[in-house]
């Protein structure tokens, strides 16, 4: 089934999107229960992060800083800073067990770079050693135009600058996995055999992770403008889940892929699959190699493609 594409739709089109999204973010409410949970737990994760690990500092950012935004489906994304890698890697691993109603995603802020520093550093909500839990209000009074926009068409553009943000964000994030990628492409012939077998698998475990980046902006686009994540235990392993909701036209907006690209992203997803239940030589390399050497091409796809759709929310002085 082929799918109308961003370029293709009307201008009248576009507007009626526009107009329905704006309508759902204006009608979009703080929950103030889900975000006492939400602090109580990033004050819980600090405080382990400081007495357990010796951070020196730990700080909110990402959707927890966006408090219309956060749902009971966001996650809480944690910076932190003082910790050798190792150190941080036990960190990481002791929060994947952290029993928590909500998903914990944690950066080692003195390993990050560029833009995605600058952002976080922007948005940082710090949380002090020993300091006590506060009224969630009051964690937001530096931010509070831009959380808590008093105009319709502020809410609008607020909304809108955050996911095309979030989503340059995991581009970013991806694109230097791509850069692992090439990498190792160029040295897998050069290397000793002994080591070919660990850069075959560092290539299919980064192919991995690209599909995970892209899974989680269109995650994103679900949740904040479609707000409908399809369910079910093993929804991302299906054709008729996410990555197929992409290639839908919906009240709230124009498709986000076209139906070329769902296609290629099917099949890497298909991989996907198979890195995360196979092991070790059991995995044929020869798919990896091919997904690696057409990977570029399938990301250059992807983001022009989402450059279209973020440009499409953009409200132009024609519109009026």
């Amino acid at each position: 089934m082929q799918h109308q594409t961003t370029q293709k739709m009307s201008p009248e089109a576009l507007v009626a999107c526009r107009n329905r999204l704006e309508h759902l973010w204006k009608s979009r409410k703080v929950d103030e229960v889900l975000l006492r949970r939400a602090w109580h737990t990033a004050h819980q994760v600090a405080t382990l992060l400081y007495e357990q690990f010796g951070a020196t500092q730990v700080a909110v950012f990402g959707s927890l800083t966006e408090p219309i935004g956060f749902t009971k489906a966001s996650d809480i994304d944690i910076a932190v800073s003082g910790l050798s890698h190792d150190v941080y890697d036990k960190a990481r691993r002791t929060l994947m067990n952290f029993e928590s109603d909500f998903k914990i995603d944690i950066i080692n802020f003195d390993m990050s770079t560029g833009l995605f520093r600058s952002r976080v550093k922007h948005q940082a909500i710090p949380i002090e050693k020993g300091g006590h839990p506060v009224l969630w209000q009051t964690l937001y009074k530096h931010l509070q135009r831009q959380v808590f926009p008093t105009e319709a068409g502020e809410i609008y553009e607020m909304n809108r600058k955050k996911l095309t943000q979030r989503i340059n964000d995991e581009l970013t994030h991806i694109a230097e996995t791509l850069e692992r990628i090439q990498r190792g492409l160029e040295n897998i012939d050069v290397l000793p055999v002994q080591a070919r077998e660990f850069i075959e698998n560092t290539i299919a475990t980064d192919l991995a992770d690209v599909y995970r980046g892209i899974e989680n902006i269109f995650e994103r686009i679900a949740r904040e403008v479609d707000t409908h994540v399809p369910t079910g235990d093993r929804w991302h392993i299906f054709p008729e889940g996410l990555l197929a909701q992409m290639t839908e036209q919906r009240p709230e907006r124009p498709p986000v892929i076209s139906q070329n690209t769902f296609l290629r992203l099917e099949a890497l997803l298909d991989f996907r699959h198979k890195v995360n239940n196979i092991y070790g030589r059991q995995l044929i390399y020869e798919k990896a190699e091919l997904h690696a050497k057409s990977i570029d091409e399938l990301f250059a796809s992807v983001s022009q493609e989402l450059g279209m759709f973020t440009d499409s929310l953009a409200k132009r002085e024609e519109d009026a």
